[in-house]
């Protein structure tokens, strides 16, 4: 069991020195050797948890999604008005991608948990509240991310606004 629970945290290692070598250097330069290196480890042993390049890819992608994943059910156990909720998600979502450029904004699990608190507040046109709800999120990303307006606490009050205004229509 103890050898196990050393696997697990070793490729826990590996996916979080993948994700930092990515930032680093890009997905092309990526090299399984430096990742093992970065975790003292032997240059075979992402092998052992990976098959090859593209799956640790593959992994990382999952690793980071399910830690939005876990933020999001977060959001949703400490927000009991739905409408604070979405707009929760909305500002963690670009937070968090700005903070994992790997992680896609507005994923399926974003998406899923808007759309469960848009049934929860019995609003009119959830679908359209849902596309304006993910468009905003995903264009405030950007803009932060191309430095078309500052990642300050400015641009987070905005989005914010603009999402109440979008959920009071």
């Amino acid at each position: 069991m103890e050898d196990m629970d050393k696997a697990g945290v070793l490729k826990e290692k590996l996916l979080i020195a993948g994700i930092e070598e990515i930032a680093a250097h890009g997905a092309a330069a990526l090299s399984l050797r430096k990742v093992a290196a970065a975790c003292g480890a032997s240059c075979a042993a992402p092998y052992r948890h990976f098959k090859n390049k593209e799956d640790f890819l593959h992994e990382i992608i999952l690793y980071i999604d399910e830690k939005w994943a876990h933020l999001a059910r977060q959001i949703a156990a400490s927000f009991a008005d739905p409408r604070e909720r979405i707009c929760q998600l909305c500002l963690a979502n670009v937070r968090f991608r700005l903070s994992n450029p790997l992680y896609e904004c507005c994923s399926n699990s974003f998406i899923d948990a808007v759309r469960t608190a848009l049934a929860e507040a019995r609003l009119r046109d959830e679908e359209e509240k849902l596309f304006a709800v993910c468009t905003l999120t995903r264009g405030a990303s950007a803009l932060i991310e191309e430095g078309k307006t500052p990642n300050d606490e400015t641009a987070f009050a905005r989005l914010r606004r603009l999402v109440q205004i979008c959920l009071a229509a």
